[in-house]
Parts: C-alpha cells; sequence; structure tokens
C-alpha cells in the first residue's frame, strides 16, 4: 500500500467544506448498496437514509460545530491540491468539478464524536473511491485514536476539549461491508463488541428498512 503523500492535506473541517463532505458521504453510501453489494436491492433504502442525513437540520453533517466539536470531538476533511488527482474523483459532480479546478477538493472525512467521558465514536468515515489504496483511511484512523487518546497536540484552543480519560473507541458498519469490517478488525485492531448477557458479537437488524444486521466493534485506548 502506498504512502500517503505530500498532495493530500488532513485537516479540520470548515464550514464551506459541507457541500463536499454530503456529496462524499452520499457516493460512499450509494457505493455500498448498490455497485458492490446485493445488486442494488436495497438502494431505495440507501436513498431515503442519505436524504434524512443530508436534508434534516437536525443531522449530524448539518450540524458538525455542535455535533463533534462543542461535544469534545473533531472532523476531519482530507483535501487532494494536485489538479491531475482531484479532478478524477469520480464522487463530485461535474459542477462541483470545475468549481472547485486549483482548489482543495474533500476526498475524504472522518469524524470523532465523544460519547460519554469515557467513551467516543467514530463517524462518517469516507473515502472517495479513487483516492483508496494510498493509505489514507488508516491515517484518518490513527489520527482520531490519537486525537482520542490527548488533546495536547491539537494547537486550536476552541477543539481542545477532548481528554484523555476516554477509554474506548466505538464504530459500527454493515455486516456486508467486509471491507470495511476486514479495515477496522485486521488492518487497524478494533475487536467486535460484544453483547453483556450472551458473549456473541453484537448485531442489530433491520438497517434503513432492510434484512441487513449492523454490527459494532470496539477499540481499547
Amino acid at each position: 500500500m502506498a504512502s500517503p503523500t505530500s498532495n493530500y492535506t488532513l485537516r479540520r473541517y470548515q464550514a464551506t467544506d459541507l457541500d463536499q463532505v454530503k456529496q462524499i458521504f452520499a457516493s460512499n453510501i450509494r457505493e455500498e448498496w448498490g455497485s458492490i453489494y446485493h445488486d442494488g436491492k436495497y438502494i431505495a433504502n440507501a436513498e431515503r437514509y442519505i436524504k434524512s442525513v443530508v436534508d434534516d437540520s437536525d443531522s449530524d453533517l448539518n450540524s458538525i460545530e455542535e455535533t463533534y466539536f462543542s461535544g469534545g470531538g473533531y472532523f476531519w476533511v482530507l483535501t487532494c491540491q494536485q489538479e491531475d488527482d482531484c479532478q478524477k474523483n469520480d464522487d463530485i459532480s461535474k459542477e462541483e468539478e470545475a468549481a472547485t479546478t486549483a482548489k482543495e477538493i474533500v476526498v475524504g472525512t472522518c469524524g470523532l464524536q465523544k460519547l460519554s467521558p469515557t467513551t467516543a465514536e467514530i463517524r462518517r468515515m469516507c473515502l472517495a473511491s479513487n483516492h483508496r489504496r494510498k493509505g489514507w483511511g488508516s491515517r484518518m484512523l490513527q489520527t482520531a485514536i490519537e486525537k482520542a487518546r490527548s488533546s495536547s497536540d491539537s494547537g486550536e484552543e476552541e477543539d481542545n476539549r477532548m481528554v484523555a480519560r476516554v477509554e474506548k473507541l466505538v464504530v459500527s458498519t454493515i455486516e456486508h461491508s467486509l471491507d470495511g469490517i476486514d479495515f477496522y478488525k485486521k488492518r487497524n485492531g478494533f475487536v467486535d463488541t460484544l453483547e453483556e448477557e450472551t458473549g456473541l458479537p453484537k448485531k442489530v437488524k433491520g438497517v434503513h428498512g432492510t434484512p441487513i444486521s449492523e454490527v459494532f466493534m470496539e477499540y481499547k485506548l
């Protein structure tokens, strides 16, 4: 796997990134439910989910500052500035592509939401399809892990709220996302979250009104 290159920048989310953040999110959901798994059988369910996140004023993507930063977490965007690489981004529209020529293009996102004094959740881990296999997925995740351990190197006083007492990170994905599960467990050290009563891996059926289950993993800091 190639090492991350200087053409990319992993930085704090800014309000001007929002449209591109939504575009990356929507594209990743459509890819998971349409072009890769189940032959698009549940794509209508995915589209309803996308609409609820993109359009709902109370969704996390429409309140990133409040959901992530004010709550003691963080939200990163991965941008690309080299025109030849960035303009190949299949996950943005032609209108956005024209508007972002010679500018930063958002090609990845990663959110860290604090759930309690001891637990934080990895959310909105997305990467544009043709910017993968360059090490940036793991780089974003490891950055979030280090942020959860300590915020002493933040350099931004208003964001310096994530404290070292966080003990566990949690993340979830759909059961058919084998690449996603492998990414968290085999490549980045996450383990299955176990049900207290049964000791079996935690699953919740009925994701977006489908028979598909959501699976849960965690990482002890």
